[in-house]
């Protein structure tokens, strides 16, 4: 049975590859094979162009070309192919850059591990994802900036939103917080009308869309 993502994974450090290739390895809910490593940014296109992956797991540090560089070009000329950034920088030009140029995630290398597999469960349903280190702030920002207060959106309310950045799911975020998979619906049916967003992702597309149109990441 073929692996429900196929991958190649660039990071300039041949140590950082090994331990991510381990630990990407490891991840089972995807299912995960990785293809190829490399450090160089031309080689992971060349790469790309040869194997195809399902997804390209890249820092931005990559020798000869940058991985924001090779990101522009992957989705240029490979549509069909996910990048998903992993990466120690958090500054929000580099964020911005990423996702503005079609990269369907952004991991900070400092998050635990279990992120990583949470954002590639969301990208395996055709999802986006943001670290909470850049997601969590662009939230919060973003409610104060509209005049959304604590009167507006609850404290569970805000807490349905940070999980749902998690990429959680409606049986996850009701079970980590001891309510029914009901009461999580009602939650977001109620901030959608807040907020004035509807729709399956709404609510993350606003976090990560608003907040990088308006250069609140970070």
């Amino acid at each position: 049975m073929r692996p429900l993502l196929r991958l190649i994974l660039a990071d300039e450090l041949g140590l950082v590859r090994a331990g991510l290739r381990r630990l990407l390895e490891d991840i089972h809910h995807p299912r995960v094979e990785v293809l190829a490593e490399t450090g160089d940014g031309q080689e992971l296109l060349e790469l790309v162009s040869r194997l195809r992956p399902d997804l390209v797991v890249t820092d931005i540090a990559l020798h000869r070309i940058s991985g924001l560089e090779a990101n522009q070009q992957i989705r240029r000329h490979y549509p069909e192919v996910a990048v998903l950034f992993l990466t120690a920088r958090s500054e929000p030009s580099h964020v911005r850059q990423a996702m503005q140029h079609g990269a369907a995630g952004y991991v900070v290398k400092d998050g635990e591990p279990l992120e990583l597999t949470l954002a590639l469960r969301a990208l395996a349903k055709g999802q986006h994802y943001l670290s909470p280190k850049v997601s969590g702030a662009a939230f919060e920002r973003r409610l104060r900036a509209e005049g959304l207060g604590q009167s507006e959106l609850t404290a569970r309310q805000r807490q349905v939103l940070r999980l749902m950045a998690r990429g959680k799911s409606t049986k996850e975020i009701a079970a980590l917080m001891g309510v029914s998979a009901k009461t999580v619906e009602t939650h977001r049916a109620r901030m959608a009308q807040t907020l004035g967003l509807y729709g399956v992702n709404a609510l993350m597309r606003y976090a990560i869309k608003d907040a990088i149109d308006s250069g609140e990441v970070g």
